[in-house]
């Protein structure tokens, strides 16, 4: 019965429960993103917008929401010539404005700017726009010395060489002294100005005028010189710089012409100076002293913001023509000056180079003095922003058996006192051809006195043949290279923080 009873009781507990169906939570609102909208400061979207430097500042302005997560900012330039990216930017950012220092415009011609910008939460939320910039003429600074300005950009190869009718230039400027790299046309590519040599065999001695080869980026293409007629046009050490004060690059031509064997005297040539302008070298300022002008040099010798020009006669003993300084006004006009150097000897190698670092440029020259025997005078001549005197000089001891075809430096301990790089050649003990070699003389007492420490700094100073040596970090990676102007001769040292190591 009790059985019975309980079983009645749990039924009626059972039949009085409410059965309740499980309640569906509400829908959550997702916020819709408001689609991405940008501006841009300065605004180009008229694109014709024009660059007249390397750098192009702009402020992305974002006029919508900025998604929560933010918003991806994808920014490139692409050069029109040749389809390469010059400048890549990948970054996020949840603010309402980025500023932008987009680079790579250092040739001139065309440029696309594409920017995307996508929700980083919302891959479909995006916009992308692209504008058309034009980057002007390329000017760079040619108010500098012309040792500074031999130092060119590019390691050029003859094998880039090519003639205007798409054959290869078989002639090897690189080898010679009469050449020079500088950017003609402004598009931020340096060209090659070069001289052509000649048959001594020949009299009277042919001076064919100089060639141009212009830089397309990819190889050197020669063009006619269509300038003012150039009077004895051959250049043999050529001075790049800005002599006229126009921002523009030109070349003065020390001018040495050899006669045919057996002609004298040597004393016919003058030197010249070729203007750059914006249709391209465009005239000639002659200058009448005939000597045989063989080296020069040119650099602000008194810092009053113009290229003053050194110019020595290598035989200035001849018709009394002197070795001078030539002072600029700033316009291309020169005033001659002959105190302190002007009757310097055969003078053969020189440039104006800033030492001691004083802030003066100081006079490196090599000469030959007057003897009954054959001595080489390696020369500092120091500056003082107004003349130069063998009084106030420095001697370096080199053999008398060297022919010197290079003068660098490098301050390569940082102590304030360049070291001297002559580099050069010398006959073959045992015949035969000469043997060329690169040297390193370094001063321990701010100038004082120099002393040889080639076996120190320079492991195995020896080489092939070369003409043009130079010395920057010409690959880029933060070590300083001794090398030939021709990059196909493959004659390389590089600085490895205690050695020249050859390559």
């Amino acid at each position: 019965m009790k059985n019975v009873i309980l079983f009645l009781g749990l039924l009626f507990v059972i039949s009085c429960t409410k059965t309740e169906t499980p309640s569906t939570p509400p829908p959550v609102t997702i916020a819709q993103e408001e689609p991405i909208k940008f501006s841009i400061s300065p605004d180009i979207s008229s694109n014709n917008y024009s660059l007249n430097k390397d750098t192009f500042d702009l402020i992305i302005l974002i006029n919508s929401k900025i998604p929560s997560q933010g918003i991806i900012y994808n920014v490139q330039v692409i050069r029109a010539d040749s389809n390469l990216a010059v400048f890549k930017l990948d970054t996020t950012s949840s603010q309402s404005s980025t500023n932008i220092k987009a680079t790579g415009f250092n040739i001139k011609g065309n440029y696309t700017l594409k920017i995307t910008l996508t929700s980083k939460s919302t891959s479909t939320n995006t916009i992308n726009q692209n504008y058309t910039l034009n980057r002007n003429r390329v000017y760079k600074n040619y108010l500098r010395s012309s040792y500074d300005l031999s130092n060119y950009d590019i390691w050029f190869s003859s094998a880039q060489l090519f003639k205007s009718d798409g054959s290869k230039y078989l002639n090897n400027p690189f080898i010679d002294e009469q050449s020079a790299q500088l950017d003609i046309d402004g598009d931020g590519l340096e060209d090659l100005f070069y001289f052509e040599s000649y048959d001594l065999q020949i009299s009277p001695t042919p001076n064919p005028p100089p060639s141009i080869f212009m830089n397309n980026g990819n190889i050197l293409k020669q063009s006619i010189y269509s300038g003012s007629q150039i009077k004895n046009p051959h250049g043999v050490k050529l001075l790049i710089g800005d002599f006229n004060n126009d921002s523009l690059p030109d070349i003065f031509s020390n001018v040495a012409v050899d006669p045919p064997f057996g002609a004298f005297p040597f004393l016919n040539d003058n030197c010249h100076l070729i203007l750059n302008s914006k249709n391209g070298l465009s005239s000639v300022k002659e200058f009448p002293d005939q000597g045989f002008w063989y080296t020069g040099c040119s650099g602000d010798i008194d810092n009053d913001g113009d290229l003053d020009i050194i110019s020595f006669n290598f035989h200035n003993q001849a018709a009394g023509v002197k070795s001078r300084i030539m002072w600029n006004d700033g316009k291309a006009n020169f005033t001659l000056d002959f105190n302190g150097i002007g009757d310097i000897p055969t003078a053969y190698q020189s440039e104006l180079v800033d030492i001691n670092n004083d802030g003066f440029l100081d006079l490196v020259v090599t000469f030959v003095p007057n003897g009954p025997t054959r001595t080489n005078d390696l020369r500092i001549l120091w500056g003082n922003g107004k003349v130069f005197n063998l009084s106030n000089s420095t001697s370096i001891n080199i053999s008398p058996d060297w022919y010197l075809m290079n003068l660098d430096f490098v301050d390569i301990d940082k102590d304030g006192t360049k070291e001297v790089i002559p580099s050069g050649n010398y006959n073959h003990p045992a015949g035969g051809s000469p043997i060329y070699f690169i040297s390193f003389f370094k001063s321990d007492d701010k100038g004082k006195t120099y002393s040889d420490k080639t076996t120190q700094y320079i492991d195995n100073n020896k080489a092939n043949r070369f003409y043009h040596i130079r010395v920057q970090d010409i690959d880029k990676n933060g070590m300083l290279d001794i090398f030939s102007g021709e990059k196909k001769d493959n004659i390389r040292w590089e600085w490895n923080g205690s050695k020249f190591l050859k390559k």
